[in-house]
């Protein structure tokens, strides 16, 4: 009896065991180079990128992929790197020349005993681009005139990130990150309910943990939710799995708070590659960004933030503030700023919407 093309993929996956952990310091050859940056152009977009020359190959960190659309995690007992991308799967060990080349497609699984490896250096695993790049069906091209090197993928990507919304209607949301907590938060919370205006509050999973009362409160206000992962990590230096488990984790935190979980999220320092924007797709998150960075976290006053205001505001603008402050008084400027935002900006004729309020706003959509 034949196996399924799709089972014979996930068992595939399962068989070699996935795990999350920190690879394991191999020892590794002397490299003819140090590390350097580059430019590489995938599906045209510019992507800068450490890497290494070896025996004549270049090689980019592993996590370099997620870029084109791949998820990328790492196999401790396999001590391998495990790319997944459409229909293939392929690992690369470290330290071995084999490399395991799944097409679920055709539903077989091919093993290469000639494929470079995969190299630690300097704490970070590498990878050689343009074999995994081409297991991976995809094109690599180097353009000697140029000195650039283009990737194209052939994986779509499967939405867009929203940094404002189209609409003839003069309407604004007000955003606030990294909360909750018991400083910042219900000071904000009591302006806007002074001002009987409406927020959106991306928010933490251990500050959820730890506020449940807060995060109650913003819903019972009429607020919305948003998820900002649990520890607040820059994405692009997490595997697959380890982000999977940073936004579920959250998730969880906001059912067990409030019994419900949000379809919208904000990425840490809004940084996202193209595989996270895939796993939030496959999840069922909106990926949300802005049109106004108050830059409210690096301490700035009420005045400071105002401009900033009002000279990037426009009709379905999302203005990003912050709701959690990681040092004393490093967001007095925000909750001197907020009453006068609100009021500023109905006197232009603006109305405050929750960022879901907005989005079904969108005439695009």
């Amino acid at each position: 009896m034949m196996i399924s093309k799709k089972l014979s993929f996930l068992t595939f996956v399962v068989s070699i065991g996935l795990f999350t952990t920190i690879p394991v310091q191999a020892e590794h050859p002397d490299f003819p180079s140090t590390i350097q940056e580059t430019t590489v152009y995938v599906d045209n977009k510019a992507v800068t990128t450490n890497y290494i020359s070896h025996e004549g190959h270049m090689y980019v960190p592993a996590l370099f992929f997620k870029h084109t659309g791949t998820y990328v995690d790492w196999l401790e007992h396999e001590q391998a790197v495990l790319f997944r991308a459409k229909e293939k799967a392929i690992t690369v060990p470290a330290g071995k020349p084999r490399s395991n080349i799944f097409d679920r497609a055709l539903g077989f699984l091919r093993m290469t005993d000639h494929g470079k490896h995969a190299l630690f250096f300097n704490e970070e695993i590498f990878v050689p681009l343009e074999e995994v790049a081409r297991n991976l069906a995809m094109v690599v091209h180097y353009d000697s005139v140029k000195a650039k090197t283009f990737i194209t993928t052939n994986i779509p990507a499967p939405f867009h990130s929203i940094g404002k919304v189209n609409t003839e209607e003069k309407l604004v949301a007000l955003t606030f990150d990294d909360g909750p907590d018991n400083i910042y938060t219900p000071q904000i919370l009591d302006i806007l309910k002074e001002k009987k205006a409406v927020a959106t509050f991306f928010l933490v999973g251990k500050e959820i943990q730890t506020h449940q009362d807060m995060v109650r409160r913003i819903v019972q206000e009429g607020h919305g939710l948003g998820n900002h992962t649990w520890q607040h990590p820059n994405l692009e230096t997490l595997w697959t799995e380890k982000v999977r488990e940073e936004i579920k984790e959250t998730q969880l935190a906001m059912e067990a708070a409030v019994g419900r979980q949000p379809d919208l999220f904000r990425p840490p320092y809004g940084s996202i590659t193209k595989a996270d924007m895939a796993l939030l797709h496959e999840i069922g998150l909106r990926n949300i960004l802005w049109s106004v960075d108050t830059l409210d976290w690096s301490g700035l006053t009420a005045d400071d933030i105002l401009l900033i205001v009002h000279e990037n505001i426009s009709k379905g603008g999302i203005i990003l503030q912050h709701s959690f402050g990681s040092k004393e008084h490093v967001l007095d400027g925000t909750i001197e700023a907020l009453p006068k935002i609100i009021d500023e900006l109905r006197e232009e004729g603006y109305t405050f919407v929750t960022v879901q309020t907005l989005l079904e706003a969108d005439s695009l959509e």
